[in-house]
């Protein structure tokens, strides 16, 4: 068994990929820099070295969940298209870290790469034909719908989703709930990344087809 790495091999880096991988396994509540400091084989107080407090230590794990975000966007695309690949690259990030995700939304200044998925989003509805008052709309709904079914998903995979709808199926009554009944196998088949595709989809179609109230502005 090889021994456990010692303080001088220690860096913020690797602090805060160890405390990704702690809170990714066991959530957000089982970080401590006691328990931390265990996981790197050094005591709690020898953190201190590389981050100033917990605090600090979560806004850091939080940019480096926000490290891996999808910001390769192709302004050629249907902007429909441009808001679906923006809305899926930020709900993958949820169905990487499902534990830890909810700090992305810790650090009080947003990540280079946060704004510029806002950006693409914000060009994408203005190339839609949104006017400046239209688009703040649609991305104000967009986000606060998605971030709300993003973080009410927590850890549920695809699998966790599909069996509570086998089971479902299979224990419905039928002869009270037909429609339950046909319908459930149905959803027993989606994916998160299909539901929050379709999601969208109807968003951007409602919001279209708003009509303008007197007064408004843009």
């Amino acid at each position: 068994m090889s021994p456990p790495p010692r303080k001088r091999n220690l860096s913020r880096k690797r602090v805060v990929d160890a405390a990704l991988e702690l809170i990714d396994r066991e959530g957000i509540d089982a970080l401590s820099m006691r328990r931390l400091g265990r996981e790197l084989g050094v005591e709690g107080m020898a953190l201190y070295t590389h981050v100033r407090h917990k605090s600090d230590l979560l806004d850091a794990v939080a940019e480096r969940i926000l490290e891996e975000l999808d910001t390769d966007f192709d302004r050629t695309a249907p902007w429909q298209d441009r808001v679906r690949r923006g809305t899926v690259a930020w709900a993958e990030l949820q169905a990487r870290h499902p534990r830890s995700f909810p700090l992305v939304y810790r650090p009080e200044h947003a990540s280079h790469a946060v704004t510029r998925l806002t950006e693409e989003l914000m060009d994408a509805l203005r190339t839609g034909g949104f006017d400046e008052r239209g688009a703040a709309l649609a991305y104000q709904t967009i986000v606060v719908l998605v971030d709300g079914a993003l973080l009410g998903r927590g850890p549920t995979t695809d699998s966790d989703l599909q069996k509570a709808w086998r089971r479902a199926a299979q224990t419905v009554d039928a002869q009270q709930y037909p429609r339950f009944a046909e319908v459930a196998p149905q959803a027993a088949t989606l994916t998160w990344r299909e539901i929050i595709e379709s999601g969208v989809d109807v968003l951007l179609r409602g919001l279209r087809a708003t009509p303008r109230r007197p007064g408004s502005r843009g």
